[in-house]
């Protein structure tokens, strides 16, 4: 009586050619062995991951390592307490380049037919982007179609979205099963213009899909999973630069989509420490503690100066406060009302912070005024105005609306007067919008001024200090809710989850979404050459 049978599965390898070659063996007829090669699909459709600013390795270029994102700790040893002249040295746009030599943990996937690390995972940040990275291939690399496969058991499910449907069919997941998905990561230079970047997307979106066409497989689109200024650098590549006809689809993650005040308050103060534990603490030291190490390395990079609060984002956004009075700004145009009003003490780049240690003579920080002027006017503001409202057609977005990660929305400098001061001039009103700064070494959330006094008295003036106001707004710490919040007829569904900025990736339920969107996405290419008859 013959043995019962059993079915090995055998895996290919693939020669430099990309053709599948099995290794099988002989067995004897009695032991009734059926040898199963595994064909995998020839249809590729590329999946690649943008990152947010800061989360691309660097390094200069000689190979140097310049910032790496490997462990917390390593980062911490390499920014903590570092000055803000070595700052702006280190992290000079003109002088980095995308550094691929950062931490990844490989894994055979010949199918594919690159490793990871040629699939760009060293160019990202291990600590932020690795789980989510490692999540998704293995789940997009699953074939075997049961009950398990995560696919599946979105079928078991539902997803409750704000706007737009993520509820799939069996159809629309068996789909997926019919491509391949190999998932890159492509870091960018974040300190260059996200319009830079945007080319070296479109280049990196050809190289993918050539590679695979010389490998005989069919590939003509990819779809793009982005994380906060990553959605700016994809939109500006779908939407300006025409490569809405290579991509399927986007799903966009805690995108900046009208810019972050918070920009406004780092150059003013350094990076906020928004929980107040000590890990932000230390967050905050390496990112950027003052409005001086801020200040030093933004006004040369455009990418950073690009999440600025555009015209969309709405009028009087920043506020000075003193008692009764509030003047809020802009009226009509942050650039010329805010970002580039040199001498109030209130503007957002301060001419002192600059160059720091090296420009101490009017004429060097005239010189270096002139500069970022020539990049807001030059780089930031059409970037910024030109991608308003621009939006590829196929688009999906999560943000987060939680008061537990406050954002600022507003942001609100408060006078604080002296008592005694405040009361000799109570019938004057102070006007703390022309005020002159006393004090140009204050880098934090704080600023003295002398504020004129309108109407009649002795004084011509009076002393007072303003204090940078915690965030009050919704959102995920770094985005608001009026700019994380996309306006639906942009996107086919919009997902609200309560995830801090950062490790938005890791949190369950924006990767469920994710998937969700994913899949749906697929569905599109039936529109393309690379359907089923």
């Amino acid at each position: 009586m013959s043995e019962e049978k059993t079915t090995p599965k055998i895996e290919p390898t693939f020669d430099e050619d990309g053709n599948a070659c099995y290794q099988l063996f002989s067995t004897p007829k009695e032991k009734n062995i059926v040898q199963q090669c595994v064909v995998y699909p020839d249809r590729v459709i590329p999946v690649i991951f943008i990152p947010g600013v800061m989360g691309s390795n660097l390094k200069d270029k000689k190979g140097k390592k310049i910032w790496r994102l490997d462990s917390n700790l390593q980062i911490l040893g390499d920014w903590f307490k570092e000055n803000a002249a070595v700052r702006k040295k280190k992290l000079d746009p003109n002088e980095t380049i995308v550094d691929d030599g950062g931490n990844i943990t490989e894994k055979s996937e010949s199918h594919l037919l690159k490793t990871r690390r040629q699939r760009g995972w060293g160019t990202v940040g291990y600590t932020s982007y690795a789980t989510f990275l490692d999540w998704l291939q293995n789940t997009l690399n699953d074939f075997d179609n049961t009950l398990s496969n995560e696919r599946v058991i979105l079928l078991k499910s539902m997803l409750k979205t704000e706007t737009g449907d993520v509820s799939l069919s069996k159809g629309e997941v068996d789909l997926t099963y019919r491509y391949l998905f190999p998932v890159f990561a492509m870091g960018y230079n974040w300190l260059q213009s996200n319009g830079d970047s945007a080319i070296a997307l479109g280049k990196f979106i050809d190289k993918q899909i050539q590679f695979y066409q010389q490998k005989g497989r069919m590939c003509e689109k990819v779809i793009l999973i982005t994380h906060s200024m990553g959605g700016l650098v994809a939109r500006h590549y779908t939407q300006n630069l025409g490569g809405a006809a290579k991509v399927l689809g986007v799903v966009h993650g805690v995108m900046p989509a009208l810019g972050a005040a918070a920009t406004y308050r780092r150059m003013k103060a350094g990076t906020e420490n928004g929980s107040g534990n000590v890990v932000d603490w230390f967050g905050a030291q390496v990112l950027g503690p003052s409005a001086e190490a801020m200040t030093a390395v933004l006004s040369q990079s455009p990418g950073p100066l690009q999440l600025l609060p555009g015209k969309a984002y709405g009028q009087r956004w920043l506020k000075i406060r003193d008692d009764k009075t509030t003047h809020a700004l802009p009226v009509a145009d942050p650039y010329s009302e805010i970002y580039l009003q040199r001498d109030r003490w209130w503007g957002l780049c301060e001419d002192q912070f600059i160059n720091p240690g090296k420009s101490t003579d009017p004429a060097d920080r005239d010189k270096d005024w002139q500069t970022f002027s020539k990049t807001i006017q030059r780089e930031v503001k059409p970037f910024i105005e030109d991608l308003c409202g621009k939006y590829h057609p196929n688009s999906w977005a999560f943000y987060s609306a939680d008061m537990t990660y406050r954002a600022y929305g507003d942001v609100c400098w408060r006078a604080n007067t002296p008592r005694a001061e405040a009361w000799l001039n109570r019938n004057r009103q102070r006007d703390g919008l022309a005020a002159r700064a006393l004090d140009k070494t204050e880098m934090y959330e704080k600023r003295t001024v002398s504020s004129p006094l309108l109407g009649s008295g002795w004084a011509k003036g009076i002393h007072q200090t303003y204090q940078l106001l915690p965030a009050e707004e919704a959102g995920d710490g770094t985005v608001p809710v009026r700019s994380g919040r996309i306006a639906e007829h942009h996107l086919q569904a919009r997902f609200q989850v309560s995830v801090s900025h950062e490790p938005a990736f890791q949190n369950r339920q924006a990767q469920k979404f994710t998937l969700r969107a994913l899949v749906k996405i697929v569905q599109q290419i039936e529109q393309t050459a690379q359907r089923y008859e």
